[in-house]
């Protein structure tokens, strides 16, 4: 019986690469998109995918670029001929008062955090279409920025935001062949991983008294690639009780 195959866009570094190995573990076979990490980390990557049994593919991808997209998904597709969970992880995150907001930087925002998540979506989809095995499932990471009104954050979570909606508006065009969800991660914090833009302070805002870990999200995403046989549209917000 052929392995399901897992394709989780930035799926190389923090996040995105522990989803990569978790859903490895799994038994997923699995592609994946990088474009800052090294060719070195990637490589590393893939030695560690292979000894969890997975057959690999990796594929340097600018989000920004409509064309790399459409690379990355004819390479899933002329390497396995199918998929069955997309994993919509990639994206910028940054900081930006709202009086040094450009034009440039918002449509950079928009380009890789809303923009790609649709294009990728509707490029899975036809790949899930010659899937045997359904309902496949579409997991967009989105963000409690697209929840909660982050003013420091302004591009970040008007991008975010549309990922919501995007959400929604795939699974009721998808259904009842692709359930469509996302899961809104509060704070994570990485072992590891320098966590550059995490400010430890923050902690105490947190209900749960911690930040979330890999393992908080991974719950959900396996549970959302493997059991899930029903929801769909739904925002699920993996935050220690942040958005409350």
């Amino acid at each position: 019986m052929l392995k399901k195959v897992a394709l989780i866009t930035g799926g190389a570094k923090r996040l995105g690469k522990s989803i990569s190995l978790h859903l490895a573990r799994n038994g997923f076979d699995i592609a994946l998109s990088y474009n800052r990490t090294s060719t070195a980390d990637v490589k590393n990557l893939e030695t560690e995918l292979k000894k969890l049994g997975s057959d690999v593919l990796s594929v340097k991808t600018d989000f920004s670029v409509s064309g790399d997209i459409k690379k990355l998904f004819d390479s899933v597709s002329e390497k396995f001929g199918k998929l069955e969970v997309l994993v919509n992880n990639a994206a910028m995150f940054r900081q930006v008062d709202l009086f040094d907001i450009t034009e440039e930087i918002f449509d950079g925002f928009i380009d890789v955090n809303l923009k790609s998540v649709l294009l990728c979506s509707v490029e899975g989809a036809k790949l899930m279409k010659l899937s045997a095995d359904k309902p496949c499932s579409i997991i967009n990471i989105s963000s409690l920025g697209g929840i909660e009104n982050w003013t420091g954050f302004i591009p970040y979570s008007v991008s975010k935001a549309g990922v919501i909606k995007l959400t929604k508006l795939l699974a009721k065009r998808l259904a009842p062949d692709i359930l469509v969800n996302s899961v809104a991660p509060g704070t994570v914090w990485i072992d590891g991983d320098d966590n550059v833009n995490v400010n430890k302070e923050e902690e105490k805002n947190y209900p749960m008294r911690r930040f979330g870990n890999e393992s908080d999200i991974n719950s959900m995403i396996e549970y959302l690639a493997l059991k899930n046989k029903w929801m769909t549209g739904q925002v699920l917000a993996v935050d220690g009780g942040k958005s409350l």
